[in-house]
């Protein structure tokens, strides 16, 4: 993963879904090796948890763009979910 510590799976038998992690911030990064998870719900965990940790990584650096986003496609390429920073982090006053 790109921010996180999301590990790699190899191909496991029994058909797991793999789903792609491509990151919207101040590049674009595309995700070519993908990770195989249960369900779109644990996809879903994983690109909060990126986004959580890419938001972290860049309020380190002096700036947060809370647009910024994590993109999740499956396998065709079709989108199933995008996870904006700001959908992840609560901003106090």
């Amino acid at each position: 993963m790109m921010c996180g510590t999301a590990r790699r799976a190899g191909h496991l038998p029994g058909g797991m879904p793999r789903y792609f992690f491509h990151l919207h911030n101040d590049l674009e990064t595309r995700d070519e090796e993908g990770l195989e998870l249960a369900d779109l719900s644990s996809a879903e965990a994983v690109a909060r948890r990126e986004a959580r940790a890419c938001a972290a990584q860049n309020v380190m650096q002096g700036h947060l763009a809370l647009a910024h986003a994590i993109e999740v496609t499956d396998e065709a390429g079709t989108r199933v979910l995008l996870i904006r920073f700001g959908d992840v982090i609560e901003l106090a006053p």
